[in-house]
């Protein structure tokens, strides 16, 4: 498990090494035009993830404790996972880094955690 760093602003891209994969990283927030369920304030956050400038995933809404990819993609191993530090709110750019942290976890860490034995 490692933990991905990251800073409170609304968007960021970055390129981090998970598991000896190159990946790129891209969280951002969008408005919605209405506020529904799945947004705060009309307003999500999202992720876009290539390994080795291949995208994997594009636009995946962040929500905690919920694996972001949620089934094995070809060109990724493992997954990634926000935390609520202080609960169990879906993440806000604003608490990035601090409140809400970003996981990559392995194929054997994350069946663990969906087990519940992690």
């Amino acid at each position: 498990m490692d933990t991905i760093p990251l800073r409170p602003t609304a968007n960021q891209t970055f390129q981090v090494v998970l598991g000896g994969q190159n990946c790129s990283l891209r969280v951002y927030t969008r408005q919605s035009e209405a506020e529904s369920m799945v947004a705060v304030g009309g307003i999500s956050l999202f992720v876009d993830l290539a390994v080795n400038e291949q995208v994997v995933a594009s636009g995946v809404i962040a929500r905690e404790g919920t694996p972001l990819l949620r089934y094995p993609r070809l060109g990724f191993d493992g997954d990634l996972l926000f935390i609520d530090m202080q609960g169990a709110a879906d993440p806000q750019w604003s608490g990035l880094g601090d409140r809400w942290r970003l996981l990559w976890l392995s194929a054997d860490e994350i069946q663990r955690y969906e087990a519940g034995t992690l």
